[in-house]
């Protein structure tokens, strides 16, 4: 397992660096074609909603077939995916290619934490899908900056090409990852009442995101009148912060445990996120930002690890799917409400929105944990019983 480990961190070093390469090329790629802001919309738009419909329907199939199967696809078809945009031209062309970028997506979100927990300890799933996350965040933040330096030099169809390239050494390597998959028996069956309930916390979580997140560069350089160069490096900042957020998981876990260390984090992540709303000078709204970025990263690790724990093996992959699904619902729901205030000039109130439905999401969490039984749960394999913090 430590083998299998090994090689799986190092190929998701390729691919996240490819990933923030192609990602930052993208917009500037389509831009260089000839399409305007709408068009290129709609194609982010297809591109998420293929997203989340790929990972509800794939997660199933990757139960049946083999989790480790689905994502080393995946990964293939996320560097391939990169290069035929690359390569070809129009909105028709681009429009097929955003649906298999999605696809992609979609099919490694259901299924890349999937294969991580196989290859953990139980005890251990919190941490090592914390270490995940900072890790996949750092080297997309990497790629990002790299991606302006690539583009400048080499234009916008060569970072793609670099982007896509990257991406695939990082499916050759995984092919190299060999992970134990539990086997169900029917390939589609529909979710549990429990995966239905905690896709209802990952739509709340989704649409406190969502109102914010799409808009923090228009934010900052409209809003606050911060340069390009400004703007895109506290824009970058934000990758790293969710690498840093990730990052404190596993000491916090040491220190406090689960429940408090959602307790602290939802309740800091609410507060900064109020303090915004009242913020008015640029330095100030900035490092909040990067804050609130940090603190509100924290809780996703640890939330799937219970999840994991309240989910059997067979249906792991559904449970991600499901979970992805609502989020990108979630996302959709927030990205949306998000636009109209910011079009009418309620930033203000956009925030504490944002800020009251970060706060609704903890306590129905708090709510769901007890309804599944689980007011106190216990890690199988250290027998230590933890609270969930009121």
């Amino acid at each position: 397992m430590q083998k299998a480990l090994v090689y799986y961190f190092s190929s998701e070093s390729f691919l996240s660096f490819g990933i923030g390469l192609a990602g930052y090329g993208q917009p500037f790629f389509y831009q260089s074609g000839g399409l305007g802001d709408g068009r290129i919309g709609v194609l982010f738009a297809v591109n998420s909603a293929s997203s989340g419909l790929a990972a509800l329907l794939c997660g199933p199939v990757a139960d049946r077939v083999g989790a480790s199967k689905v994502f080393k696809l995946a990964t293939a078809l996320t560097g391939l995916s990169y290069l035929l945009t690359a390569l070809s031209s129009g909105f028709a062309l681009w429009l097929a290619t955003s649906v298999l970028w999605g696809v992609a997506g979609g099919m490694l979100m259901s299924t890349e934490n999937v294969v991580l927990s196989s290859l953990s300890a139980k005890q251990e799933k919190a941490g090592i899908l914390s270490r995940f996350v900072s890790l996949y965040m750092l080297w997309i933040g990497l790629g990002t900056v790299a991606g302006g330096s690539v583009q400048v030099q080499f234009g916008p169809r060569a970072t793609l090409l670099f982007g896509g390239g990257l991406a695939l050494v990082g499916a050759a390597i995984r092919l190299l990852v060999r992970a134990p998959d539990a086997r169900a028996h029917r390939a589609f069956r529909l979710p549990s009442r429990t995966m239905l309930w905690m896709s209802a916390y990952a739509v709340l979580f989704g649409v406190a995101i969502g109102l914010f997140r799409p808009f923090i560069t228009l934010v900052l350089h409209g809003a606050y009148g911060l340069s390009n160069g400004w703007t895109s490096a506290v824009s970058a900042g934000t990758l790293f912060m969710v690498s840093a957020g990730s990052l404190l998981v596993s000491p916090l876990l040491r220190r406090l445990r689960h429940g408090p260390t959602l307790a602290l984090a939802y309740a800091l992540s609410t507060v900064v996120t109020v303090a915004m709303a009242f913020t008015r000078r640029a330095g100030p709204f900035s490092a909040a930002l990067l804050a609130r970025t940090a603190l509100t990263s924290i809780p996703g690790p640890i939330i799937d690890s219970i999840f994991l724990d309240f989910t059997p093996a067979t249906e792991y992959g559904q449970m991600f799917g499901v979970r992805v699904f609502g989020n990108s619902v979630g996302n959709a729901i927030g990205s949306y409400a998000g636009g109209g205030l910011l079009g009418e000039g309620r930033l203000a109130t956009l925030l504490l929105v944002s800020a009251a439905v970060l706060l609704g999401a903890y306590i129905y969490l708090v709510w769901l944990l007890r309804r599944m039984g689980r007011a106190r749960f216990i890690q199988p394999s250290s027998a230590v019983t933890v609270e969930v913090a009121e």
